[in-house]
């Protein structure tokens, strides 16, 4: 709804010249609104994106350590368990 407003109101063509390059488009001023919004879209999720590069190599590395921390409590739980396991096997019966 928004682009078709867009479209309706903006029905000039305007000349795009881009200073290097030798060409010129002759395009409605609409397309060229649409077209430098989803550029700047574009250029700023790549730049979050970079932004964020840090963080996630962070969170990866978090991760990683959880996994150890995990894996060594679960040993760590089995040795208890055996543990008490061979101390009950060891104690006298009870009478």
């Amino acid at each position: 709804m928004l682009v078709v407003l867009l479209a309706v109101s903006n029905l000039g063509t305007v000349s795009v010249e881009i200073w290097p390059f030798p060409f010129r488009i002759e395009a409605g001023l609409y397309a060229v609104i649409l077209v430098a919004v989803f550029a700047g879209f574009v250029a700023g999720s790549i730049a979050a994106w970079m932004g964020g590069a840090e963080r996630r190599r962070e969170l990866r590395a978090a991760r990683k350590r959880m996994r150890e921390m995990e894996q060594s409590l679960a040993r760590l739980k089995d040795d208890a368990a055996a543990a008490r396991a061979k101390a009950e096997l060891s104690q006298p019966p009870k009478i």
